[in-house]
């Protein structure tokens, strides 16, 4: 399997068979998937290098081509909290708990898939 066609084909046979066949058949094509992504991830990444050097190299940073756009942002700050840790705090001090807790924000997280080849 090697082209987008094929791991389309393989996906549609995979539903034909018994559930364990089926997964098996699509964990397959998954991995297969992610190699091909990994590849063209490489190239792209490379793509992405040559364009930097050139930037470097011109001091430009800015080009607009007809393939398209590309522009280097200025850099910026980012900012986190060890949430773990003004947690622990929050409970060893009422007065910090008071303070920090209005500002505590949790969001539910759905599970996920994780696929994994078969080792050896």
């Amino acid at each position: 399997m090697t082209t987008i066609e094929e791991l389309r084909a393989a996906l549609d046979a995979a539903q034909q068979g018994t559930p364990e066949t089926s997964v098996e058949s699509a964990v397959t094509v998954y991995q297969v998937a992610a190699g091909m992504i990994d590849a063209y991830t490489a190239i792209k990444d490379q793509a992405k290098a040559l364009i930097a050097d050139v930037m470097t190299e011109t001091g430009v940073t800015t080009y607009a081509t007809r393939a398209g756009k590309v522009a280097m942002t200025a850099p910026g700050l980012s900012v986190s909290y060890d949430a773990k840790a003004l947690d622990a705090i929050a409970l060893s001090d009422a007065r910090l708990a008071a303070i920090l807790g209005p500002h505590r924000r949790e969001a539910q997280r759905v599970g996920t898939m994780r696929i994994t080849a078969k080792a050896g």
